[in-house]
Parts: C-alpha cells; sequence; structure tokens
C-alpha cells in the first residue's frame, strides 16, 4: 500500500472516530440527562400511588419496587396483582436523600424519598443506563458506526486507488525522464488537476526531448567549428615548421591561421557570455539611450557588409524614441536582428526598420519562420537554414532583454519581424 493511500486511509478513519466519539459521548450524557429525570418524576409518581393506597387501607400494585418504613422499621406490605420477581435491595432510608443514587450488591439504582409523619416510602429503578433498551441504543449506534467506517474506509479505498495510480505512474514517468528515457507511458489525461499535471509532464518530455535534440546537434556543430580551425592551424602550421611555405606566402599563411584562431575565439566568448548571463554576473549599465541614433550608426557602420547582397535598408523612425538600457547591450542585439534579417533576405533584398516612441521592429523579406521554428527560436542552439553562426546569437538577445525588464517576440508576415517593446 503506497504511502499516499495510507494517508487518505487516515483521513477517512479519523474523522469517523472522532464523530463516533462525540455521538457517544453526547447521546450518553443527553439520554442520561433526560432519562434521569423521567425516572426521577416517575418513581414519585409511584411514591404516591403507594401513599394513597396506604391511606385507602388498599394493596400496594405488586409490579411496583416500592419499600416502605414506618418508625425506622421496614413493612410488610400487601401486594396486589403480580409482582416482580427480583431481590428486593437492603435499603437505608435514614441514610437516603429525597432523589439519590445508590449501589447495592455491585447494581446501581435511582431512589426517590417521601417521608409522612413517621412512614418512609422508598422507591426505587435501575439507573436508565442500565436498562436494556438503553443498551440497545447503544448497540444500534454502534453498529451503525462501524458500519458507516467500513463503507467510508471501501470508498476511500477504491477513490484512492484511482488517485494514486496515475500519480504512481507519472511517478515511473519522472524517473525514465530523469534516465534519459523518452518513451513513456502516461496515464489518462481527466478533467481534474492530475489530468493537468499528466499533459504537463507530456510537454515537459517533449520538450526535454527536442532540447536534447537541438543540445546534440549544437555539440556535433560546435565540434566541427572548433575542429575545422584547428585543423587548417595545425596544416599550416606543420607546413611552417616542414620549411615548405614559400618566403612571399608565409604571411597569407600567418593571416589564414590568425583568422582560424579568432573564430574559435569568438565562438569561446559567445558561450562564456551566454553562461555570464544566464547566472546573471553580467553587468548592465542601464542609461538613457536614444534609439534612432543608435540605429542610423549601427546600419551606417554595417553598411559595407549589407552590400555584399545588395540589400536595402529602409528606416522608418520617430525623432526621438528613449530607453533605459544598456547601450552596448542594445546595440548588441540590434547588431544581431539585423545580421539575422541580412542572412535571410535573399539577394537583392530588403530590410525595414520601423521605430515608434515605445516599439523597434525589424522586418526583411525572406522566407519567415515556421510555427515550429518560432517556438523554440529563443533557445540555445537553434538557428535557422540560412544561419552560419552557432544558436547563440538569439538566446543571448533574449537574456540580455529580459535583464533589461524588455518586452520582446518575433512574428512571421512575408517575412520575419523581430520587435521590441518598452514602457
Amino acid at each position: 500500500m503506497s504511502r499516499l493511500m495510507k494517508k487518505l486511509l487516515w483521513t477517512a478513519i479519523l474523522p469517523l472516530v472522532v464523530m463516533a466519539l462525540l455521538t457517544f459521548g453526547l447521546t450518553s450524557l443527553l439520554i442520561g440527562r433526560f432519562a434521569e429525570t423521567e425516572s426521577y418524576d416517575q418513581l414519585a409518581r409511584e411514591a404516591d400511588i403507594v401513599y394513597e393506597a396506604l391511606v385507602d387501607g388498599r394493596g400496594i400494585p405488586g409490579q411496583l419496587d416500592v419499600l416502605v418504613f414506618q418508625g425506622g422499621e421496614a413493612v410488610n406490605l400487601e401486594r396486589g396483582g403480580r409482582m416482580r420477581r427480583q431481590m428486593t435491595p437492603m435499603l437505608d432510608p435514614d441514610g437516603l436523600s429525597e432523589r439519590d443514587e445508590v449501589s447495592v450488591n455491585g447494581m446501581r439504582l435511582l431512589t426517590f424519598l417521601r417521608e409522612e409523619g413517621d412512614v418512609q416510602i422508598v422507591t426505587y429503578a435501575p439507573i436508565p443506563l442500565s436498562n436494556p433498551q438503553f443498551r440497545q441504543i447503544y448497540v444500534i449506534l454502534g453498529s451503525g458506526f462501524l458500519l458507516a467506517l467500513l463503507v467510508a474506509v471501501g470508498v476511500t479505498y477504491w477513490m484512492g486507488r484511482r488517485l494514486t495510480s496515475p500519480l504512481i505512474e507519472l511517478k515511473q514517468a519522472t524517473a525514465s525522464i530523469m534516465s534519459g528515457r523518452h518513451d513513456l507511458t502516461l496515464p489518462p489525461v481527466t478533467d481534474d488537476e492530475i489530468g493537468d499535471l499528466t499533459e504537463a509532464v507530456r510537454q515537459m518530455n517533449t520538450s526535454l526531448e527536442e532540447k536534447e535534440r537541438l543540445q546534440n546537434t549544437f555539440i556535433s556543430g560546435i565540434t566541427h567549428d572548433v575542429r575545422t580551425p584547428l585543423a587548417i592551424v595545425r596544416n599550416e602550421a606543420e607546413m611552417l615548421e616542414l620549411g615548405v611555405v614559400k618566403q612571399e606566402d608565409v604571411a597569407a599563411t600567418g593571416r589564414s591561421m590568425t583568422e582560424e584562431v579568432d573564430r574559435i575565439d569568438r565562438l569561446v566568448t559567445q558561450m562564456l557570455e551566454y553562461s555570464k548571463l544566464s547566472a546573471g554576473k553580467l553587468a548592465l549599465t542601464i542609461e538613457t539611450v536614444h534609439m534612432n541614433e543608435l540605429i542610423e550608426a549601427t546600419v551606417a557602420r554595417m553598411e559595407e557588409w549589407f552590400r555584399h547582397k545588395q540589400v536595402t535598408v529602409t528606416l522608418e523612425l520617430v525623432e526621438d524614441a528613449v530607453v533605459q538600457a544598456d547601450r552596448l547591450a542594445m546595440e548588441r542585439i540590434l547588431s544581431n536582428f539585423l545580421q539575422n534579417a541580412y542572412h535571410a533576405s535573399p539577394i537583392g533584398g530588403m530590410i525595414t526598420i520601423r521605430l515608434t516612441e515605445r516599439r523597434l521592429e525589424i522586418e526583411d523579406d525572406g522566407p519567415g519562420i515556421t510555427a515550429s521554428m518560432r517556438a523554440n527560436i529563443w533557445d540555445m542552439y537553434v538557428k535557422g537554414d540560412r544561419s552560419n553562426g552557432h544558436g547563440l546569437g538569439l538566446a543571448i538577445n533574449k537574456l540580455l532583454l529580459e535583464a533589461q525588464g524588455l518586452s520582446y517576440g518575433i512574428e512571421s508576415r512575408e517575412g520575419a519581424l523581430f520587435w521590441i517593446e518598452w514602457e
């Protein structure tokens, strides 16, 4: 039996036990008080009947439990009718109050004392709780409690099985995910919180599976991107060492080696930068940034770059739009968006930059971005078909934008549209 099932059973049993104890206690108190009052009233009426019979010289009804004393001595009474067959208790009227409770031969009795001159009339009866009728009431209550307890345990066990079975399956599924397996058997999705949890686990598994695939692709790409320049550097270094490079080609060989080393350095720098951003260790300087000036400066710096594909950049800028941000971070974000737009654009294409007081848009006229790509494009390792990067640029942009409290997103119209918004 699972731990949750045990908790559910205790949750069902404990309230019933408490309720039963309270029911028995209150019932005993109420019945005892009511029955005791009624019993004393009945004993008083019986004492009146006996006194009237003595005054009239009639016989005392045999079914009455009564003792009569005169001058402190017991009187043998003439009994009429059918007498009860039970032992007559020995009672001392001088030790009794009008309404009293005594114990005789292990039996608890209620007594009523009526005194008329030197005549003392004592009527008595068993206390109500020892009455068979009252015991029958408690038997009925106890039986009802046991039946309710059995039904509650059965229903709780049935409901508990329905609740715990999918949870156990989900636990096994999460253990499979932790071990790297994604071929899961999940319980059916129901219309409750367990169903929501099942769906969440399914989505988590799908997301992790996709991330693992992207990570493997990224590692493979990084390995290739590192090994290729390293192989070039090694080959050219060996050629220099063996002296097979002509004197006039030494400078060119040196430049080639430097370029390949720079490629590796840029990749390592990007990875370190992403690591610092994700850990919140990269300090940003928040200041007032004039976006129109930043856009114009960045486009001018990249103008020669755009000319290689005859890409036209169209600016639709307001006079003065300002944002509280880190200038270097915003320049990096803008440059990356423009590079992505450049790679997505066809030869002779156009990139449009729109700036309003609270929003920046960068749109290209490339093939756009599929819905599946839009869902993961801000994640690490993800890159488009035409990108020659490592899938780190937009992931770093995401962290930079979030660190500055800026909203961002991507839309796919005729081409791709990246946007940023601020307060």
